[in-house]
């Protein structure tokens, strides 16, 4: 199927069980490496991109009458995964780097909730985090893990030759995704209309079928090799 000069491998049906299908074999390839005791740090980032990218595309097919900016939301972070699934695919060596992100992720989760935090908030709640916040930093010293500010979209874009696709999707996305003038200023039957709804579906479709080919290929050539 051709939305564009985009090619969506399959119908919707045909994206969402070819999905489950990938999803369910590089989970199958994790156990077996969990058993083992073995670690491939690319293999276990993009089983992590698999089963998100299935949780979306679900969402995205079973909530086709919701808000458009609902549907917006849902296709830019389709768009992300299928980046975040091309860089590691490009460079392997990207996989723990991925994974580690997720340390200092919760750290800033846990800074957040600290910042927020008022007279009123429970001692046991702070001490709480704060004791994990101890924990996790000491994980990170143990591994040395180092940040890594290189996990932004436009960033993988650029590295995955997808910059103009970026810029082009991006000014779109961006007008629903976030407050915008054009959606405040609007009447619900200019800025929510089927043209443009059907639009964000194609492009998640679009992105879903594309991340399960990059998975599907990588595990064929994995097992080649």
């Amino acid at each position: 199927m051709k939305f564009g000069d985009k090619k969506i491998y399959g119908s919707i049906d045909g994206v969402d069980v070819n999905l489950r299908k990938i999803i369910s074999a590089i989970n199958n390839e994790v156990s077996k490496m969990v058993l083992k005791q073995e670690m491939d740090y690319p293999l276990f980032s993009l089983r992590a991109i698999a089963n998100y990218t299935g949780v979306l595309f679900d969402r995205l097919i079973s909530h086709q009458n919701f808000p458009i900016d609902y549907i917006a939301i849902l296709s830019r972070n389709l768009f992300e995964c299928y980046l975040l699934t091309a860089y590691i695919i490009i460079d392997p060596s990207k996989g723990e780097e991925f994974i580690s992100q997720k340390a200092y992720e919760e750290l800033e989760i846990n800074e957040g909730f600290l910042s927020i935090a008022t007279a009123n908030t429970s001692e046991t709640v702070i001490k709480s985090i704060r004791d994990r916040m101890e924990y996790i930093k000491k994980i990170m010293k143990k591994h040395g893990l180092t940040p890594s500010k290189n996990w932004n979209v436009n960033y993988l874009a650029k590295q995955t030759n997808n910059e103009l696709e970026y810029k082009a999707f991006f000014k779109l996305y961006s007008k629903y995704v976030h407050p915008s003038s054009w959606i405040m200023n609007s009447d619900k039957h200019e800025y929510d209309n089927p043209v443009f709804k059907n639009i964000f579906i194609l492009q998640g479709q679009h992105y879903a079928s594309c991340i399960t080919k990059l998975i599907s290929n990588y595990l064929d050539n994995k097992t080649i090799a």
